[in-house]
């Protein structure tokens, strides 16, 4: 009877692997296949002011600031030279309780010449308030109707406003997220988890919404902000599937993309997995209501791509038991034990002495069980609440 239940088991957390990893981006691919609906056309303005420049909509950007001294000069001018009415778009720069002259340079690089037209709100707290709370600051000073956040690190093209215009133009939709890319590239197998993530973006998007956004570039209606929790980890990914749940859609828009400058060593992304992790569990327990089948193709999304995601680690951990315990058993078991063991094995070498594989597959599979094994961690480390509460410099 155990040893039935322990091949259930098995073959349930194998079956789930695989569908969130295969069959449920060949499930988007079906379900899109006739989709014919075109992405709006982003307006071609080239800094040229007319009478259609009334009609655009008008956006307050939020940019919370810790330690940024390193970047805010580069960011402010990015700002400055946006192909927009510089009448229909402010900056509220907040400086939450840094250490360093972030403030400073901002200020300073506010009062040169080609900085002169950005209309700004530089805000200083004396005191780390924490993320969650410095935007939520920042959308009640907003005085425009669309708010968009980006990080200080991002930089943003210059048809970045143009773009949001045009979806916003839309009245069921709610946000917009736009693409991401490093100055540099990462590793083989953090690339091709990208160009997976983007492709499933996508899709999730003409289906009905994107699940969540990228904190370097994202927009929403100031009438669809709802305010999360303070120990909000994740706030780029809770904000967007709250416009979900008032019913709006939250639109990806790949052909615009956040270019991120700084760059982390291997012990500072790490720390950014593990919080990544810890969010994604988190948000997990916050929106479990998107799982209602009132939600339609959003909660089937959620279900299949973040809800999934968040709970493999422990997945894993469930088909590395029952595997073991099948082993004693069943040379069947027993064969597909020792190739769980082999591949951890392998990838634990990989990582131990920097190595680089050759194969296409490998490099892949070393990036993903990396993640999930880092995944685990952050998990477990916001179940015994370890996570920190106010948000430092990754």
């Amino acid at each position: 009877m155990l040893d039935m239940i322990m091949i259930t088991i098995f073959a349930m957390a194998i079956f789930l692997v695989i569908y969130h990893h295969l069959l449920y981006p060949v499930l988007l691919k079906l379900a899109t296949r006739n989709n014919k609906v075109r992405p709006p056309s982003i307006k071609k303005r080239r800094y040229i002011f007319s009478a259609e420049d009334q009609k655009l909509n008008s956006f307050s950007i939020v940019i919370p600031a810790f330690n940024e001294a390193k970047f805010i000069a580069e960011k402010i001018r990015n700002l400055s030279f946006i192909d927009y009415p510089s009448d229909k778009y402010e900056l509220i720069l907040l400086c939450d309780g840094c250490h360093d002259e972030t403030y400073n340079i901002a200020k300073q690089t506010l009062s040169e010449l080609a900085c002169q037209d950005l209309n700004c709100q530089l805000i200083n707290f004396q005191d780390n308030r924490g993320k969650v709370a410095v935007l939520k600051e920042g959308v009640i000073k907003a005085k425009f109707d669309n708010i968009v956040f980006s990080d200080v690190s991002a930089l943003l093209p210059v048809n970045c406003l143009l773009m949001l215009d045009s979806h916003f133009t839309n009245t069921l939709v709610g946000a917009v997220s736009g693409g991401y890319k490093f100055i540099k590239k990462g590793t083989a197998g953090e690339q091709y988890y990208w160009q997976y993530q983007s492709m499933v973006k996508t899709r999730e998007s003409s289906l009905a919404s994107v699940l969540g956004a990228h904190g370097a570039f994202y927009a929403l209606r100031k009438s669809c902000y709802e305010d999360i929790p303070a120990d909000t980890i994740n706030d780029d990914f809770l904000i967007p599937m709250n416009v979900i749940k008032q019913g709006y859609r939250v639109i990806y828009e790949p052909r615009v993309v956040a270019i991120e400058l700084e760059q982390v060593n291997l012990e500072q992304d790490m720390t950014r997995r593990l919080r990544i992790a810890a969010g994604n569990f988190q948000q997990l327990i916050y929106l479990l209501p998107l799982l209602s089948p009132k939600y339609g193709w959003n909660a089937i999304n959620f279900a299949s791509g973040k809800a999934l995601r968040a709970i493999t680690p422990f997945i894993l951990v469930l088909i590395f038991i029952s595997n073991m315990y099948l082993a004693a058993f069943y040379s069947f078991f027993l064969a597909l034990f020792v190739c769980q063991v082999l591949l951890y094995g392998m990838v634990w070498l990989i990582n131990v002495f920097h190595l680089a594989p050759k194969l296409k597959v490998l490099k892949l599979l070393c990036y993903l069980i990396t993640g999930y094994w880092v995944a685990l961690k952050g998990c477990l480390k916001f179940i015994f609440g370890r996570q920190e509460k106010v948000w430092t410099k990754i």
